[in-house]
């Protein structure tokens, strides 16, 4: 194996100087976090998934917005690359991820959720599986990531705490074994946040420096106002993948989708571009 071969992403390398310069001066993802929050207006949206839902009763509006944030990901590449080692990649697949709850409780234990998106699914195909998903979580099922890190988190400082320090040193290098990299939400495209099913906003959440996540979503209550639907979103993004242009452009793109909700209904890897007269 190579050095620097990352089996689950392939090496960017037509970066310009001054992208490469960026890394250098801020290596850590961590350090190059932008934010980016606004209302979208989803009436349609909610129209839409309203009037699926009368014949898929498990449909809800967030695998709705699961399929918007995979269409952009396959719409617009350059948002799911990241940055280790000060080296850029771009992950093979689209793997969108989340933490569940078992039980909506407070003490109820949280699991990790990563769905690799084919290019062929679309929003029916990728509800089925997220729900299959959820009640194999529910029925306590864990996978092989959340078993370890259990038991990690149950070793004592005096071992534990070096062994991490091997494990992001690992990570770094891009050596990781895969029972510590599937379904890890770490190592997804984007971590996403269902923030509106606990009637709040969205929130500004960091990203980390493990793993290759470059992007984390959380989306707030819809609510009703003067008659529109409004869902507020917040981003926040890795700044040495794409620049600011191309994020703002990914950003419309996301808001023309909610006006178009049909589009989610073909295949998430059919590219979308916003028309002239709605940019």
């Amino acid at each position: 194996m190579k050095l620097g071969y990352r089996r689950y992403a392939n090496k960017v390398k037509d970066i310009h100087g001054m992208q490469q310069i960026l890394i250098d001066f801020k290596p850590n993802r961590c350090d190059s976090e932008v934010y980016m929050n606004t209302n979208i207006d989803v009436t349609e949206f909610v129209k839409f998934i309203k009037n699926l839902k009368k014949d898929n009763k498990s449909l809800t509006y967030y695998h709705g917005i699961m399929t918007v944030i995979a269409k952009t990901l396959y719409s617009r590449p350059r948002l799911n690359r990241f940055i280790q080692n000060r080296k850029m990649f771009e992950h093979k697949d689209i793997v969108l991820a989340q933490v569940v709850k078992e039980e909506f409780t407070e003490g109820a234990v949280e699991a990790l959720l990563a769905y690799k998106v084919k290019e062929d699914d679309t929003l029916l195909t990728i509800s089925k599986e997220i729900r299959s998903k959820v009640d194999k979580i529910r029925r306590k099922e864990k996978s092989d990531i959340d078993g370890t890190a259990d038991i990690l988190g149950h070793i004592p400082n005096l071992i534990r705490v070096p062994l991490i320090g091997i494990l992001k040193w690992i990570d770094k290098i891009g050596y990781l074994p895969n029972s510590l990299i599937d379904n890890n939400i770490y190592y997804s495209s984007a971590v996403l946040s269902d923030i509106g099913s606990f009637k709040t906003g969205a929130i500004h959440h960091n990203l980390t420096n493990f793993g290759t996540s470059s992007m984390l979503i959380t989306f707030g209550e819809i609510k009703e106002v003067n008659g529109k639907y409004l869902m507020e979103l917040g981003a926040t993004l890795d700044e040495r993948i794409a620049d600011g242009f191309y994020m703002c452009k990914a950003l419309k793109l996301i808001e023309y989708m909610f006006k178009h909700p049909e589009l989610l209904l073909d295949k998430v890897s059919t590219k979308v571009s916003v028309p002239k007269e709605e940019r």
